[in-house]
């Protein structure tokens, strides 16, 4: 009985381990990446966003990409009759005037707003014409 024992219990340890590397195996294969835009736009996980961020930097020292200074800042939209265009734009220069003058609204156009947060982030609130809700993102250009 001791024989058949020591011979089992060799078998079980190498059957655990097959069937923990199979399990971890299957844990990669099932990792399910979200759905996404691949575009350039900051909210590009917002799927059904009614509006495109799209945020542009200078690179004053080419050989340093991570140095980018915000140029300005692209809206594209839906507009009332339902077709998408550029709803809203605003330079760093709107902004940082805003926040010198202490205005929490940066730019308007076509019912979507641009908010300076007292934290220095910044809210954009458009309008979402299928529903009739508004949409809202937040962001700090950090």
């Amino acid at each position: 009985m001791k024989q058949s024992i020591k011979r089992i219990v060799p078998l079980v340890v190498v059957l655990a381990v097959v069937f923990m590397s199979a399990a971890a195996v299957s844990a990669e294969e099932d990792t399910v990446e979200l759905p996404h835009f691949t575009d350039g736009r900051i909210n590009n996980f917002d799927i059904n966003a009614p509006v495109a961020i799209f945020t542009y930097f200078d690179y004053p020292y080419a050989d340093d990409i991570n140095l980018g200074v915000l140029n300005r800042i692209e809206f594209w939209g839906l507009l009332y009759d339902g077709s998408i265009d550029k709803v809203l734009e605003v330079s760093a220069e709107d902004i940082s005037s805003a926040e010198a003058d202490g205005e929490s609204i940066v730019a308007t156009n076509y019912g979507y707003t641009l908010y300076l947060e007292s934290d220095g982030s910044l809210t954009l609130v458009a309008p979402n014409f299928s529903d009739g809700s508004t949409y809202q993102y937040n962001w700090t250009l950090d």
